[in-house]
């Protein structure tokens, strides 16, 4: 009886670690992937080439599209048939921007589990980082405070309480909103 038990302790303990590690796993990101491949066959003009990697990930804008910008995906590909270079690049930046809305939309979901929101608002600055070598410096400065101060709105549980910090929601909430408008923008 007490093997068993063991083992029952063993395997719950062993599938949270593995959730946890699923859920926050650094992994490949497609967006990030795709846009740099995309790039690439532009700048070597081969269109088709950049055609094929946009429909390998199509699943992955389709997503972005129906949830944070209707015009993504019919916008990148008819950029590309145009073999239109600056709109295609800033269509794809307009995708980096909505993984970063999707990542605060995370965090937000997340605010009461503080290492899952931290991990979404990590890589939401993951994907700030370059998305901001493209923006205007006023507009880099506002969108890197709101996210600075999303991250804070989180809180921190401290080391056995010590240090705790408590949520603060409505600041997150009222920070997302300004990056929201920023993003929405570009």
């Amino acid at each position: 009886m007490k093997k068993y038990i063991i083992l029952v302790l063993i395997s719950l303990i062993a599938s949270i670690n593995l959730q946890a590690y699923s859920y926050a796993a650094a992994g490949k990101e497609p967006t990030i992937d795709s846009r740099e491949g995309i790039l690439g066959a532009i700048n070597s003009d081969n269109f088709v080439l950049a055609k094929e990697i946009l429909e390998k990930n199509k699943d992955n804008y389709l997503y972005l599209t129906k949830e944070f910008n209707e015009k993504l995906f019919s916008s990148l590909e008819s950029s590309i048939l145009e073999k239109d270079k600056e709109k295609i690049n800033r269509w794809l930046n307009v995708s980096i921007a909505t993984e970063i809305q999707r990542r605060l939309d995370g965090g937000l979901q997340n605010i009461d589990n503080f290492n899952i929101a931290k991990v979404m608002l990590a890589k939401a600055d993951k994907f700030y980082k370059l998305l901001s070598v493209s923006l205007d410096k006023e507009v880099d400065k506002k969108l890197k405070d709101a996210l600075f101060q999303c991250a804070d709105s989180i809180g921190n549980p401290g080391l056995f309480g010590v240090g705790a910090k408590p949520v603060n929601k409505q600041k997150y909430i009222e920070n997302e909103k300004i990056a929201d408008e920023i993003l929405k923008s570009l």
